[in-house]
């Protein structure tokens, strides 16, 4: 038996132009069978049909940076640490996961936890006990001693450290590698300074990629962005170009070269928005307020620079909630991506810097079922992403947050 499915929008996710009048086919095997104007597509007596005028499909979102474990209630970090067992980060990985399928996201990428709780959910998930979004994780990432993130247990010092670090990462089963190239929001961490010297992130870089593993590299400072990139790595995280006592400065010399080399990054600017939103007035509500403006900018700077930019929200950080990701995407927008382009940095241009684009990622034959359909005209405006209507993954309806479109046999 057959899904088909009836937009009257279609965002593919490579980036190309929407089209009207197309029709989308699944199967049993949860893969994508056809994308053809829907006067090709023929149906047969068994398939179930779904009519949805008025709405866009796009495949699947994926969120590029989230910490599944943390509760996105602006906890102190050490202290919600300490406070919590693996079981019950776990726990909360779990609803969590699940939260984040009502904002249309089917493939989660973790980008810290503690122990194996995230690579335990990923498990549990594969073997049916949990309907949730596809995981991948890191597992705990890998910081300096007293660095940032150090509560996940990633701290590590010196080349031998950092190589002993990533093969076991790896043998525990971690997706990629994830690196905390400067200090962030963790106590006594630095956010201004370089973590890790250049022949550390080499020796990360060249460990993984010799098995098999990509890296990617929170950067809050200008310093640690060139240190890595300057090592190969991937991707880079936040993508912040931060320096002693200036935080509104911009590198285009290092835009310039993240693009030359195709080194994407996810700028999370959402957390921002969130901050500058939910605080009480005041102070601190304005000083979130003016570095919001400040990514803002910058990243809009990438883009004109050529950077690929892929979307991740940092979700379970500060206040930033798993079920909301239109946020996320509403600031990419308002760095002056047209609303295509947003979904592609949520869509395909995300899978690939993943490697992951020959499974899931775009709407091409022999991909996974992985799909969102939201009301109204998504490519004219990206605010329609938060009104999500079905999602499903791997070809399994996972989320209805609204009255289903109507047809006869509903998939």
């Amino acid at each position: 038996m057959r899904t088909l499915i009836y937009p009257e929008w279609l965002i593919d996710g490579t980036g190309a132009d929407a089209l009207g009048g197309y029709a989308l086919a699944f199967g049993e095997s949860g893969r994508i069978a056809a994308v053809a104007p829907a006067s090709q597509v023929a149906e047969a007596a068994a398939d179930s049909v779904v009519r949805a005028p008025g709405m866009t499909l796009l495949p699947g979102l994926i969120n590029m940076h989230v910490h599944l474990s943390l509760a996105s209630d602006n906890a102190p970090f050490i202290p919600y640490m300490d406070a919590h067992s693996d079981v019950a980060l776990g726990l909360r990985a779990a609803h969590s996961a699940a939260a984040s399928l009502q904002a249309g996201v089917t493939t989660l990428r973790d980008c810290g936890s503690r122990g194996r709780s995230v690579l335990d959910l990923r498990a549990a998930r594969a073997e049916g006990l949990l309907h949730i979004p596809r995981v991948l994780a890191a597992g705990h990432a890998l910081t300096i001693s007293g660095g940032h993130m150090r509560p996940f247990g990633g701290e590590v010092d010196g080349v031998d450290g950092v190589c002993r670090m990533v093969r076991q990462l790896v043998s525990n089963g971690a997706d990629f590698i994830k690196m905390a190239g400067s200090g962030g929001g963790t106590p006594g961490s630095l956010t201004d300074y370089p973590s890790f010297s250049i022949a550390e992130f080499q020796a990360a870089v060249e460990t993984a990629h010799g098995l098999g593993r990509r890296v990617t590299v929170h950067c809050t400072a200008a310093a640690a962005i060139e240190r890595a990139v300057s090592a190969g790595v991937d991707s880079i995280e936040h993508g912040y170009f931060g320096a002693p006592g200036n935080f509104q400065a911009y590198d285009a010399r290092l835009a310039d070269q993240l693009a030359q080399q195709r080194v994407s990054v996810t700028p999370t600017l959402q957390v921002f928005r969130d901050m500058a939103e939910l605080l009480p007035a005041g102070a601190e509500r304005d000083f979130w307020q003016s570095r919001r403006e400040i990514l803002v900018t910058n990243v809009g700077r990438l883009h004109a620079a050529g950077v690929q930019l892929t979307a991740g929200s940092d979700a379970g950080w500060r206040f930033t909630r798993f079920d909301n990701y239109a946020r996320e995407l509403e600031e990419m927008a308002s760095a002056g991506l047209s609303a295509l382009e947003v979904v592609h940095a949520a869509t395909g241009a995300a899978s690939q810097a993943i490697g992951r684009e020959a499974e899931f990622g775009t709407l091409r034959p022999g991909l996974s079922a992985d799909l969102v359909l939201v009301d109204g005209n998504l490519a004219e405006d990206i605010r329609h992403v938060g009104s999500v209507r079905r999602v499903y993954v791997e070809g399994e309806l996972m989320a209805s947050p609204t009255p289903s479109p109507s047809g006869r046999g509903q998939g």
